[in-house]
This record gives C-alpha cells, structure tokens and sequence, in this order.
C-alpha cells in the first residue's frame, strides 16, 4: 500500500538502518563498560576466601532452576554478603558451589559490597557473550539491509 506521497507505509531503510545499529551502539558501549569493570577488578582487585552461606534459586522452566550463591566474607573486619552475578544450573550448587564451601571473591577496595567469584568466566564472561553478540548482531542486521536496499534499488524503474 502506498501514501499519497508514494511512500509505502514501512519505515525508511535509513531510519531502520539507524535505529538497528543506535541499538548494537548501546550494547557495544554497555559491552565495554563491563569489561573496563572487570578489567579493573582483575587488575587491581584484591582476593579473598568467602563461604556459600545460601543460593537464591529461580525456575526459568519446568526442567532447569538457575541458582546464584550467596557467598559471605570480611574485609577488614567487616563482613559482606554478595549475591553472584552470574546464574549457574542446578548441578553447581553440588559440585561447585556446596553450603559452608569456600569460594575465592574478588572485590574492589572501595567497594568490597561489588564483589564477584574469582574465576575466569565469571569474571569475562557476560561482556565477551555480550559483545560477540553485539558485533555479529550487528553485522547480520547490516548485511539485511544492505540486500534490502540493493533489491529495492534494483527494482526501482529508471527515469
């Protein structure tokens, strides 16, 4: 169907191309202010032993319950309770993370309470997924629209 004007009542490519990639721009950015995050607790964190007190349990599904452990540990006499970030399947809290076991946390100095379990995933892990995700969104999306507009183009009369 077309407008009065001639236009069909779909968005303008340019208008989609711009909307679609201010989008992968702000999970870009998001993308790298997490890894700046852990960057900067993996270099200038300091590492403490801490014990899973509890797990704070979600179902997502009928056949899969993400757990996050509570860990608890002191920083200068202090005692702070973090819940992870991460989600992890029903079968770490078994093996990986067990009641009174003890976890290696990373924190920050300044602000212990922003603590994270010192490992490599759990430290990487969301900001590479995140900005793997990002990029090839980004380049599919792209390449869509590129064909689009060449197929639009090709079909457009000559005057």
């Amino acid at each position: 169907m077309t407008n009065i004007n001639g236009t069909s009542g779909k968005p303008n490519l340019f208008v989609r191309f711009l909307v679609w990639n201010m989008i992968w721009l702000l999970l870009a950015v998001f993308a790298v202010f997490l890894g700046w995050r852990n960057y900067r607790l993996s270099t200038s964190g300091d590492v403490v032993t801490g014990v899973v007190t509890r797990w704070v349990e979600e179902d997502t599904s009928a056949y899969f319950t993400d757990i996050y452990p509570v860990v608890e540990f002191q920083v200068n006499g202090e005692t702070y309770s973090v819940r992870s970030q991460n989600n992890y399947r029903w079968w770490n809290q078994y093996t990986r993370f067990p009641l009174g076991g003890e976890v290696e946390m990373r924190y920050d100095p300044a602000s212990p309470e922003s603590a994270e379990i010192n490992s490599w995933i759990d430290l990487w892990g969301e900001s590479i997924i995140l900005g793997l995700f990002s990029i090839l969104s980004a380049v599919g999306v792209n390449l869509y629209l590129l064909m689009l507009w060449r197929g639009r183009r090709a079909t457009q009369p000559t005057i």
